[in-house]
């Protein structure tokens, strides 16, 4: 699924003329580190800053702004944003062209790639240097390629299954709880599908989602990559899996491929603020972003597991990074370490990317927290001892094997293909892009 870990915002904030014409048109407009610089008035430096969000997330991102920019007057932002999928369509122009952003918002699943084509700044040395001492080690660690510090978590997520409580009580159906198992999701479907006539599915398709997929694999004692950056998995994991999914489907426990196919779109447009989905896998931090979607109410569960594995890890929910060629590389590094470090920032995003980064920022947080951030922070404090450790950063050619998962299953899913003809498709194709 989506890496689009968005979420809500604490106070209304006026967004952009550049940041509302890109909500429009969910492309960003150009920006880069390479052109900024001055404005001529007062020797201020002006950064470009970019990410991936919706609405809601770049509300509470330009009250962190609007406060780093108070704290710092001789420094102005640019912002622009998109969503997950044009925004990373962009950056990868902006890169090939020399024109990045002077700070980005990375996906993990890009990170060895940017990394390894020296797009990305080292944070430990330099004018680039940012404090992390206040950000859990082996957490922080997660933004490292071999000894670099490429980048930073800017909040940390974790998987979990998204309930809309309103429908099930409308049904007479109870809200799933942890412990539940593959074989509970089936017959919690099932019994959604058939109470409501077929109206409203259990639980939207969860085959195109590669990190859902990677959660499945963790509860079974594997892993998507092998240290050396291949396939950690087989084609019959991927046929098991990919069954399991199309079982679901044709039982109507499952959405249906038309409505599977919206999940790129960003919260508003998934099954479940549509309402023909009643469940929906998806890291936490997207969490007020569903909410804002829907009037229902909504609940986070942890995700059903085999022998007590949930498959569930800290994971950081996106990162930050300074551009190598950005002029400003000292400013560029000094809004991040306000934006993962500073408690004004933490009050400003809240939950938005996941639970804060600081780990002092976070506990203050935690303990004032209401509406989604609160059931947020309750549901990671609750699902805490029941993590896996967290996995090495993906190998560059991660980001093409989500899209290629998307694509693979949405042509099972319709069909055109069987799970198992699907899975050597996938594998073929893989490892041919890792290998590359």
């Amino acid at each position: 699924m989506r890496s689009r870990t968005a979420a809500a915002r604490l106070r209304p904030v006026q967004i952009t003329a550049v940041a509302a014409a890109v909500v429009a048109s969910l492309s960003l407009t150009a920006c880069g580190g390479g052109s900024g610089g001055s404005d001529g008035s007062g020797g201020k430096v002006k950064l470009s800053f970019s990410w991936w969000g919706d609405a809601s997330r770049a509300k509470a991102t330009q009250d962190a702004i609007a406060a780093f920019e108070k704290a710092n007057p001789t420094i102005t932002v640019s912002t622009q944003y998109a969503t997950f999928g044009p925004y990373n369509q962009k950056l990868a122009t902006q890169i090939a062209g020399g024109g990045a952003p002077d700070l980005m918002q990375i996906d993990w699943g890009n990170q060895s790639q940017y990394a390894q084509s020296n797009t990305l700044l080292d944070l430990a040395t330099g004018p680039g240097t940012t404090d992390i001492s206040g950000l859990d080690p082996k957490f922080a660690g997660s933004g490292k390629d071999g000894a670099k510090q490429v980048a930073i978590p800017f909040g940390q997520a974790t998987q979990s299954i998204v309930v809309d409580v309103t429908k099930l009580e409308a049904l007479g159906v109870a809200v799933p709880k942890a412990g539940w198992t593959w074989d509970d999701v089936a017959a919690y479907g099932a019994e959604v599908h058939d109470k409501s006539k077929g109206k409203l599915y259990g639980i939207t398709d969860p085959g195109t989602t590669w990190a859902a997929f990677q959660s499945w694999l963790l509860q079974n004692g594997k892993q998507l990559y092998t240290p050396d950056g291949k396939l950690g998995f087989t084609k019959d994991d991927l046929t098991t899996f990919w069954t399991y999914c199309d079982n679901l489907r044709k039982s109507g426990a499952a959405t249906a491929a038309n409505l599977t196919a919206t999940l790129t779109n960003g919260p508003a447009e998934d099954p479940l603020a549509k309402g023909t989905a009643a469940a929906e896998w998806d890291y936490d931090s997207i969490y007020a972003s569903h909410a804002a979607a829907t009037k229902d109410k909504l609940a986070l569960v942890p995700l059903p597991s085999v022998g007590g594995q949930t498959g569930m890890y800290a994971k950081p929910s996106m990162l930050l990074s300074v551009y190598a060629k950005s002029k400003h590389p000292k400013e560029a590094a000094k809004l991040l370490s306000f934006l993962v470090n500073d408690p004004a920032a933490g009050a400003a995003l809240g939950t938005s990317r996941g639970l804060f980064p600081n780990i002092a920022v976070r506990k203050q947080l935690a303990a004032t927290a209401t509406g989604n951030d609160k059931v947020v922070a309750d549901f990671e404090a609750a699902n805490a001892s029941q993590l896996s450790a967290t996995p090495t950063a993906p190998p560059k050619g991660d980001g093409q094997l989500i899209t290629l998962m998307q694509r693979i299953y949405g042509g099972v899913s319709f069909g055109q293909q069987s799970p198992a003809d699907g899975a050597g498709s996938f594998m073929q194709q893989a490892e041919q892009i890792l290998g590359s």
